[in-house]
């Protein structure tokens, strides 16, 4: 076992590297380095109606010494991504969000399939980064963020509870999604697709799977 200190994009990660696989845990402040981890999970039991299915997944994106959890619960057929925060100092973890505005936004729902995103949302944070997570029900080997014209590589995991879903997460500096355009009587409109960030999957031989928008859904009011 050695360790190793890496700086990348203002970000200074302390590894242990143990049979060739890092683990590292990012300061707060930066963008972390893409690729796929294996990170040890964590005990989430605070709330116990949504107890997690599988392995919990800490992130190793710290905000004022909490770092982000990602955990799904619900059926394994049809789950749901959900964040916690573990105190650095303490080990406590809440389901509360540390995230600006609530819990940031989320992308236009669409079911949960093989070659569908899910659960994807932008975190806005603290400390002035934009934390995007979410899952794709596919074997991707990597998973990018592009916006403002600049592309940013995402850490991703395989679900242990079925390793053909991967959950991905990519801290990074850039401006936080706009709200749509009010159109009246409760319906919004998108803004052109440029002004959103491109989150992109890839497999193994460099095929995009999917690739969708991170924005506000359009809504609608119903009735007459």
């Amino acid at each position: 076992m050695r360790k190793v200190v890496i700086a990348v994009s203002g970000v200074v990660a302390t590894c242990l590297m143990v049979v060739g696989a890092a683990a590292c845990a990012a300061k707060t402040g930066g963008e972390q380095a893409g690729g796929p981890v294996t990170p040890s999970p964590v005990p989430i039991t605070v709330n116990p109606s949504a107890l997690p299915v599988g392995d919990t997944v800490p992130t190793g994106v710290v905000i004022k010494g909490k770092e982000m959890v990602l955990y799904f619960w619900g059926a394994p057929e049809r789950p749901y991504l959900d964040q916690a925060w573990r105190d650095t100092g303490t080990g406590e973890v809440r389901v509360d969000t540390i995230c600006a505005g609530g819990t940031g936004y989320m992308a236009e729902w669409g079911p949960v399939e093989p070659g569908r995103v899910f659960g994807l949302m932008q975190c806005v944070t603290p400390d002035g980064t934009l934390v995007e997570f979410g899952a794709v029900w596919a074997e991707a080997t990597r998973v990018t963020s592009q916006a403002e014209g600049k592309t940013v590589e995402a850490k991703y995991a395989k679900w242990s509870r079925n390793p053909a879903v991967t959950i991905f997460w990519v801290q990074r500096h850039g401006k936080p999604i706009p709200q749509n355009v009010p159109a009246g009587e409760g319906r919004t409109t998108p803004l052109p697709d440029d002004r959103y960030p491109l989150i992109t999957a890839y497999d193994g031989k460099g095929a995009t799977i999917v690739a969708v928008r991170l924005r506000p859904p359009a809504t609608e009011q119903k009735g007459g």
